[in-house]
């Protein structure tokens, strides 16, 4: 290395909610150098596609206190939404060595992250990555999808040097498409638990009026869902088994906050009802909090999602959870434990959900999940997410330690890593396409 800082790139698709504390925090950390290059301005110049026509530009900061820039497409310009096919060729000049002592990237899923791979093994770049993908989440894929998956991704994953797990059924994933333990590292996904906080701490007396809003009375029992309104977010099954719990237990309501294709067929099944459901819509940033705050569960019904942030989004804000065992964030040492400060149904079992959702309504039994929820989050905040990345790079520090010493040896350094690589940039079956995940 050639300074005294270690230099860490980043290639990301855009600026997140989510990574744009984590980049934050990095730049802090003594020893190291960081540089965020975006692939598009989604999220500053526009809402994300998926929340439908509500969505607005996410009003809280994700581009202080770090240095990044934004790379343009091979037309000359910034794009402004995450495409598959974006090539930025800017990619070429910057991931040198003389630039970078490390380069950290999600997936493969567009063709610059594709790049980035080329250029890192090209010129001996150590390579970071991390996403969010698990064995429930393939099953999404046919027969023939799955074998080619079998053929390419351990090959493809091992042109990674090291893997940031983000839980359980994420490590199991990658174990299963070839990356050695030597290569994973325990991280998880990054939520500014920080900002929700301090935003429920500085705003009890709005939390209070929403609850008021939300509720019919003082004993309501409210849960919340959150998201997108698509079909693999499964939200009719929130609103069925909140229908169902109602005849059970009148305090139980359900609140939905979100947008997406589905809100106009949403919106006709709760017409149906009596007010159990109510769809407030889009909600930005700077007030989920309060939100979340105000409920006294949240649930996440998806038949796919590998890591629904949104739990632990909730968690942070004190609201147990509840979800599908097709939400990839379960797991003896993941964000809900079972029966220890959360509960988890089969998905596609309306009776079972709403069985969970009588379970909690026990004040007891809410309160104990509550505690428990924050205490889990506790460790899984951006801190956990810092301190992955650091012992990563203190990895690659002893690596090139050791291949040092080995060259003053004159022993031929370990020639791993100097298989030939083939072309990242044709489509490869879309693998691990977390741009629908997001």
């Amino acid at each position: 290395m050639t300074s005294d800082k270690f230099r860490l790139g980043v290639i990301f698709t855009h600026p997140t909610q989510h990574h744009g504390p984590l980049w934050r925090k990095l730049s802090q950390q003594p020893g190291l150098s960081l540089k965020v290059m975006y692939l598009s301005s989604e999220n500053q110049s526009s809402g994300d596609p998926f929340l439908g026509g509500s969505a607005q530009p996410w009003d809280v900061d994700l581009l202080s206190g770090y240095p990044y820039e934004y790379l343009k497409d091979l037309s000359g310009n910034v794009p402004t939404q995450r495409r598959k096919t974006v090539i930025s060729p800017g990619l070429i000049s910057r991931l040198t060595p003389q630039n970078f002592d490390a380069i950290f990237m999600q997936s493969f899923v567009n063709y610059s992250y594709r790049l980035t791979a080329l250029l890192c093994k090209l010129r001996g770049l150590p390579l970071i990555m991390q996403n969010d993908a698990s064995m429930m989440s393939d099953g999404r894929y046919g027969r023939l999808r799955l074998i080619a998956m079998a053929i390419l991704y351990p090959w493809m994953n091992n042109l990674a040097d090291y893997w940031l797990s983000c839980g359980d059924h994420n490590e199991i994933h990658l174990r299963h498409y070839g990356v050695p333990d030597a290569k994973i590292v325990r991280g998880c996904h990054p939520v500014d638990g920080e900002r929700f906080k301090q935003t429920i701490g500085q705003n009890q007396a709005e939390i209070k009026q929403i609850r008021q809003r939300l509720a019919w009375d003082e004993n309501t029992v409210i849960y919340g869902f959150a998201g997108k309104y698509i079909h693999r977010k499964n939200p009719f099954e929130f609103i069925d088994a909140i229908a169902k719990a109602h005849r059970r237990d009148p305090r139980i309501r359900g609140v939905m906050l979100g947008g997406g294709e589905l809100e106009g067929e949403i919106n006709q099944r709760l017409a149906r009802l009596q007010g159990e459901v109510l769809n407030l819509g889009f909600l930005n940033q700077a007030k989920i909090p309060l939100y979340y705050a105000a409920m006294d569960g949240f649930v996440s019904t998806s038949w796919i999602d590998p890591h629904p942030l949104v739990i632990s989004e909730a968690m942070a804000s004190g609201c147990p959870p509840i979800l599908s065992d097709r939400c990839g964030n379960w797991g003896y040492n993941d964000t809900v434990q079972h029966r220890y400060n959360g509960l988890v149904y089969p998905c596609g079992n309306v009776d079972a959900l709403a069985s969970a959702m009588l379970e909690m309504a026990e004040a007891e039994t809410r309160q104990r999940y509550r505690q428990r929820s924050k205490e889990v989050f506790d460790g899984q905040d951006l801190e956990c997410e810092v301190n992955a990345f650091l012992e990563v790079i203190d990895r690659i520090k002893h690596d090139r330690r050791k291949q040092a010493s080995e060259v003053e040896l004159g022993v031929s350094p370990g020639a791993a890593n100097a298989a030939p690589m083939k072309s990242t940039l044709t489509d490869l079956s879309n693998p691990i396409d977390e741009a629908n995940y997001q």
